[in-house]
């Protein structure tokens, strides 16, 4: 009995122990990598870009990118977002999100599968549908209500969704197609 008892609470420790090991990244692996380089170089192309601006200039621009240690000589490609959106006060509120090649293909996915094909859906009155994608630093979501559709785009910090600083718009929605340019080009 004593053995038995001595053995689960040794299964449980390894157990315990092993889930904190293990800890899912909340960050994309490019802020990692920037974070933890002591010096960077970041190479990005404009020419391959898709925006989306609000009526009021906000904005926000996909494009993709090149981080390269400068000390190891290590690269790392991924896909970097940029949102300026007015804040408190109108006040503007400038940050840069990544998203890793590895969730580029997902990302892909959801909007082949689920946006394109919706893009001139309708829904019945009092009835909407949501779709939605997440990454690691930032979550899309595209919204069918009647006739009217919405991008919304939120940002993440440490795995937290910053609700306060989002862009959204209605009539860019139409520019879908050209984001999903941009992920094929990287990939």
């Amino acid at each position: 009995m004593k053995v038995e008892k001595l053995l689960g609470s040794f299964l449980f420790m390894m157990t315990l122990s092993l889930s904190y090991g293990q800890k899912e990244k909340i960050n994309s692996d490019t802020r990692e990598f920037i974070a933890n380089a002591e010096m960077t170089q970041i190479n990005r192309n404009w020419d391959v870009n898709a925006d989306f601006k609000s009526g009021i200039g906000e904005i926000v621009y996909f494009f993709p990118i090149e981080v390269i240690d400068l000390k190891s000589n290590q690269k790392v490609k991924s896909l970097q977002m940029d949102m300026s959106v007015l804040a408190e006060n109108n006040r503007n509120y400038f940050k840069s999100s990544w998203i890793d090649l590895s969730e580029v293909d997902e990302f892909i996915y959801f909007i082949e599968q689920y946006v394109i094909p919706n893009l001139k859906n309708k829904t019945e009155v009092n009835q909407s549908v949501t779709y939605i994608f997440n990454s690691k630093e930032i979550t899309l979501s595209f919204l069918i209500e009647k006739s009217r559709k919405r991008i919304s785009i939120y940002l993440k910090d440490n795995g937290i969704t910053d609700y306060q600083h989002y862009f959204w718009t209605e009539t860019q929605v139409n520019k879908i197609p050209d984001l999903l340019a941009v992920l094929k080009q990287i990939k």
